[in-house]
């Protein structure tokens, strides 16, 4: 029993103690997890799937009630200590962001519409470039910039009209001409890592440009914002 007792404080010790840090040292993170996402305005909805002639449907900002969306997320980074308590670091980020809306019903013409899971679903790879403070053990503060680069966009859903009958239709479109290519933003965080190089990173993304090709309802900009939450290893790699 004691040799149980002895053997779980070990392992707890060992996962409780934090990391050290010597300066010059060289480090490759590996980082996965969530991203959840959201606009700072919405846009404008144009439906115009096979509606007949009820097509397109537009519904203007501020009709729908805005959701967060997310998906995965991984990313790399290369990581410069230049003291105990101070680190440069570069990455390369896979992500999600965009936004979503709360399911919506409304009526046309006499006609009863239904919306459900609607979003916009928007893939960057990203460079984060950030400053890392180690304020306290493995405890550490993160900011920089982050540039990004759109890769794929898409708008997503499901429309039902009852005309005589249900019918839905599922809403799968690119959307990526109605976004701009380059994306810059503000990353800020603070993660934790372990003796045993394993790290929690948790950072806010608040985009500063204007990611919509065209201006939202009230003639205001749209940025990204995003939230990412990951788990990482830390190697160690040579001076």
């Amino acid at each position: 029993m004691k040799k149980i007792i002895l053997l779980a404080t070990m392992m707890v010790a060992a996962m409780t103690a934090s990391a050290q840090y010597d300066a010059g040292t060289w480090s490759l993170n590996l980082r996965y997890g969530f991203s959840g996402a959201a606009f700072t305005n919405t846009p404008d909805i144009e439906i115009s799937s096979a509606l007949g002639s009820h097509s397109p449907i537009v519904l203007p900002a501020g009709t729908l009630e805005a959701s967060a969306t997310g998906g995965q997320t991984v990313g790399l980074e290369l990581e410069k200590q230049l003291s105990s308590k101070f680190s440069l670091s570069c990455g390369i980020d896979w992500l999600w962001a965009g936004t979503g809306w709360e399911d919506h019903k409304w009526n046309t013409n006499n006609i009863d519409y239904k919306l459900d899971d609607v979003s916009i679903k928007l893939h960057y790879l990203a460079a984060p470039i950030t400053a890392n403070f180690y304020v306290w053990r493995g405890l550490a503060l993160h900011a920089g910039v982050q540039f990004a680069y759109l890769t794929a966009a898409k708008m997503e859903g499901e429309v039902t009209f009852d005309n005589d009958g249900d019918y839905t239709f599922s809403m799968s479109r690119s959307c990526k001409s109605d976004f701009n290519k380059f994306d810059f933003s503000i990353p800020v965080g603070i993660s934790y890592e372990w003796k045993n190089h394993l790290f929690l990173d948790s950072r806010f993304n608040f985009g500063v440009t204007n990611v919509n090709k065209e201006k939202t309802h009230e003639d205001k900009d749209m940025q990204n914002v995003t939230l990412q939450l990951t788990l990482g290893y830390k190697f160690n790699l040579s001076r």
